[in-house]
């Protein structure tokens, strides 16, 4: 297995592996072309992108999008998504490609990986196997403000 960058040329294939990996259970997304199109759009170009893939005897198998951000503590990778094709999850390769990704991040000088995920999910039971931590000082707020929707 190998880690590479993807770029804008890879985007139709990031949203394929997008669709495929989210829309199946315990995500269940459900996205119109429209909107993967553009959200990959912006996960590729917005500021400081930093897009990885694994590969697998060629094939893009997994995929970790997100951005660098500069922080007083230390410079950071935030991970918004963050997948493995399901044909190929339980297996070993999600942690391998973590393994990866910390590799890399290190050698560039980059010192955390932040990322959220449902503590229902099986994802959250895999991050805390892979070294991550749950931050008790923080806390996620969100806001629904569609019509009809607000308190």
């Amino acid at each position: 297995m190998e880690i590479r960058e993807l770029g804008s040329e890879s985007a139709e294939k990031i949203g394929c592996m997008i669709a495929e990996i989210f829309s199946a259970d315990p995500w269940n997304d459900e996205w119109t072309e429209e909107g993967l199109r553009s959200y990959v759009f912006e996960l590729l170009h917005g500021s400081n992108p930093l897009s990885l893939g694994l590969y697998q005897d060629g094939e893009l198998i997994g995929i970790s999008l997100g951005r660098i951000k500069h922080w007083w503590a230390g410079t950071e990778y935030w991970i918004d998504e963050f997948g493995i094709l399901p044909a190929k999850q339980r297996r070993g390769a999600g942690r391998a490609f973590l393994e990866k990704i910390k590799d890399l991040l290190s050698e560039r000088g980059i010192g955390g990986i932040v990322l959220l995920t449902e503590r229902t999910a099986p994802a959250y039971r895999f991050y805390l196997e892979n070294g991550f931590c749950e931050k008790e000082e923080q806390v996620f707020l969100a806001a629904d403000i569609r019509p009809g929707k607000r308190d």
